[in-house]
């Protein structure tokens, strides 16, 4: 173990996104019709559901699913695989330099092995140090500061970190029973995309006056969620399966396993919780508000975004362009749009040395906030 703190820095990116991009008009046409849901349900989709997609600022979406047969093309692995092949290839490194490997997801390939055990086999690491968070959209910001402290601390010197987003598995009309379906699952359709997004982390022995190229300043991970109703859930897990009468044929009867979103909580709480959670790492951290050169968010709409914009723009003393809704051609891949636009933005050399970056995400569901801060 290191008697000083070691520095931390991001020397590759990468992220990955399946399949051809699918517009607006053909999500049905891949996910499949509703053809046996309710009335309103139909309704909703024909007319709620368009408008929701016109002005959601999001052009097209990528899905891991074959628009011929409907079939998955990837697992939560693969598509980490992905993804993390191209972070170590920006980062010059082989899968073996990965001492430590974190997969943080919202979902898994099977209750067991873990899912981060899989993706080891994958990248063909025949021994590292493996970890798996389950959550949502504040799984980076988890993942990061577990790497992170471990880097600092000298437990390892290369951490690699990974969220696969496969939402189309909640979204396909096979995994529905469609005659129990509600309108706001039926809108979740409109909104989820899948994708994934890498982090190659490295510990740097360097003296605190000397620069350090990408380094991670700090991490923030919170949970607000104490005392407020869950604003995303899915069934069908233990707390669903007490009954010996009720088990998975029940649970799918009533369809208790259906993904849903409380869009009320969403566009009253999310917006105004994702700012004071950053507010409250950029004071935790020490730092100026007014020294942030850029933020990014993950934000699933353009509707969203506009509810929540001006609040930073004020805060930091930025511009609307240096906080950029960036999902109008990813579409909104929950945990895995923070790194996805973090790789985009460092690949297009939109970031540059010295410039401090804001990544932060909110999640919904149970009400948690994650990030970090890097120096560029």
């Amino acid at each position: 173990m290191c008697a000083q703190l070691r520095r931390v820095s991001i020397t590759g990116t990468g992220s990955f996104l399946p399949n051809d991009p699918v517009r607006n008009c053909h999500i049905d046409d891949v996910l499949g019709p509703l053809t046996d849901a309710p009335d309103s349900v139909k309704s909703f989709i024909a007319t709620a559901g368009a408008r929701m997609l016109a002005e959601s600022g999001i052009e097209t979406r990528h899905f891991a699913v074959d628009p011929q047969t409907h079939r998955l093309t990837h697992t939560v692995a693969s598509l980490g695989e992905e993804a993390c092949r191209r972070a170590l290839e920006c980062a010059g490194k082989q899968p073996r330099d990965a001492e430590l490997l974190i997969l943080a997801s919202s979902n898994y390939d099977a209750s067991t092995p873990p899912t981060s055990a899989l993706l080891q086999e994958r990248l063909g690491i025949k021994t590292c140090m493996e970890m798996e968070i389950h959550s949502n959209c504040s799984g980076v910001g988890k993942a990061v500061q577990v790497a992170y402290d471990s880097l600092r601390l000298g437990r390892v010197n290369t951490a690699l970190v990974v969220y696969p987003q496969l939402s189309s598995v909640y979204l396909r009309n096979c995994y529905f029973n469609q005659t129990r379906i509600t309108k706001k699952q039926a809108a979740l359709r409109y909104i989820l995309a899948d994708g994934a997004g890498a982090l190659v982390l490295e510990a740097v022995d360097s003296p605190p006056d000397q620069q350090v190229p990408h380094e991670i300043i700090g991490t923030f991970v919170e949970s607000v969620g104490g005392d407020r109703a869950p604003g995303m859930t899915a069934g069908g897990g233990v707390a669903n399966l007490g009954e010996p009468d009720k088990q998975i044929p029940f649970i799918y009867a009533e369809g208790m396993h259906h993904l849903s979103q409380d869009f009320t909580a969403v566009h009253r709480d999310a917006a105004r919780l994702l700012y004071e959670g950053v507010v409250r790492m950029v004071e935790r951290l020490r730092l100026d508000p007014h020294s942030i050169d850029q933020c990014i968010f993950s934000i699933p709409s353009k509707q969203l975004y506009e509810n929540g914009v001006g609040q930073f723009v004020d805060y930091f003393g930025i511009t609307r362009d240096q906080v950029k809704f960036r999902a109008g051609h990813t579409g909104y891949v929950g945990g895995a749009a923070i790194l996805l636009h973090l790789d985009e933005m460092a690949r297009k050399s939109e970031l540059t040395p010295g410039k401090l970056v804001v990544v932060h995400s909110v999640e919904s569901s149970k009400w948690m906030t994650a990030g970090f801060v890097a120096k560029w």
